[in-house]
């Protein structure tokens, strides 16, 4: 239960409302950052034999930021992170190495850009393989055309894969309807599925076919009323297409969205309350049962200040932010599964001459536990 609830509290925390953006000022040149663990404390892990970065972890650059930041802010814990960013003077990555505690490397990456600053090679490679992928674009196109793959396992040869990437995503067409101001949007595909045995495989057709994906529904203003989504790739017998989600939308007078609600086999699933851009309130429903709901509160200058999340009616996570100029100060941290008292964690901030912090001490209950550190360069002016 605890997993489940902290997998769906880190999702609303950080795509929904997350507090503080960590942007780095000035011109970025190199990051060297990690995390030390103090007086006996140690990363999240879920299971005894989990490594420092966690169990079941997706070990992919970008998540493993979102999991340190999610968790240095958010929690009264703290994710593993230890890694060396080179950046262009576009702010580009261009070359990152990943580290566990021992000082293994857990993945190398480097990146390499063309003069309109597309991305053109990405190498990555551990002590199992090795992986280089190449992008091929279209004239002044920002989006890749054709790729290639060159995979090299440990004591294996080597293998390539090419690609015309467009190929993976269809064709889609849309047909507007002036009377219902009703927008049809069509897939162009030839994938299909074919009868194996007792179950279907996936494979490409001769020809295309166009299948119904999506439908909008306009007001008088052209703000979208409703979306109705269609499953059309799970579609077996390649003739009947189904239903999925199905959105609602509310405004005010003055065009703001208000009130999404979300409906999957004509029952009401979830909705959102907005106000100002910002999420006040979620319900989520099972066979029309309420199972949780989610809180939000603001600062007068539009800081998230508290989220509590119920479930089953009953507070299941409550957090509360103190901020200082633009950093978070201090947080108020419950999760009714481990305690009944909130913990009072605070940080303590270390800044370099551009302003940007070089060192943050996480204190759990009066007791320093984890310090982040970063030593960045920049380039000259």
């Amino acid at each position: 239960m605890k997993q489940i609830l902290f997998f769906l509290i880190f999702l609303s925390a950080y795509f929904n409302s997350q507090v503080i953006k960590d942007s780095i000022l000035g011109k970025l040149k190199f990051v060297k950052e990690s995390v030390v663990f103090l007086n006996e404390s140690g990363p999240f892990t879920f299971l005894k034999a989990d490594d420092e970065y966690g169990h079941a972890t997706i070990m992919k650059p970008e998540n493993l930021r979102k999991n340190m930041v999610g968790s240095w802010f958010e929690t009264d814990f703290c994710r593993y992170i230890n890694n060396e960013t080179y950046y262009d003077k576009n702010r580009n990555i261009i070359k990152e190495t990943w580290y566990y505690k021992s000082g293994e490397i857990v993945d190398d990456y480097d990146y390499t850009f063309d003069n309109l600053n597309r991305l053109i090679t990405e190498k990555s490679k551990n002590e199992r393989s090795e992986k280089t992928s190449y992008y091929f674009y279209d004239k002044d196109s920002k989006t890749a055309k054709f790729g290639e793959l060159y995979y090299k396992r440990k004591d294996k040869p080597v293998e390539k894969y090419s690609n015309n990437l467009e190929s993976f995503n269809p064709l889609f067409v849309t047909k507007f309807d002036t009377i219902t101001k009703t927008d049809s949007i069509f897939a162009i595909t030839n994938d299909i599925w074919k009868k194996v045995g007792e179950g279907y495989t996936e494979t490409k057709d001769s020809v295309y076919h166009k299948k119904l994906s999506q439908i909008k529904i306009y007001d008088n203003q052209y703000k979208v009323m409703e979306e109705k989504y269609f499953n059309y790739k799970d579609d077996y017998q390649n003739k009947k297409i189904s239903q999925g989600r199905h959105l609602k939308y509310e405004y005010d007078k003055s065009g703001n969205l208000t009130k999404q609600s979300d409906f999957i086999n004509g029952k009401l699933s979830s909705y959102i309350i907005f106000e100002n851009g910002k999420r006040l309130k979620e319900e989520s429903f099972d066979d029309n049962v309420k199972t949780m709901c989610i809180i939000y509160i603001y600062t007068k200058d539009k800081k998230l200040e508290r989220r509590t999340i119920y479930y089953n009616n009953k507070v299941s996570n409550d957090i509360r932010f103190e901020y200082k100029d633009n950093y978070i100060s201090k947080i108020f941290y419950l999760d009714t599964y481990n305690k009944k008292e909130p913990s009072v964690i605070t940080f303590k901030y270390t800044f370099d001459k551009q302003k940007n912090w070089t060192e943050v001490i996480k204190n759990v209950d009066g007791k320093d536990l984890y310090k982040w550190i970063r030593k960045i360069e920049y380039y000259e002016k």
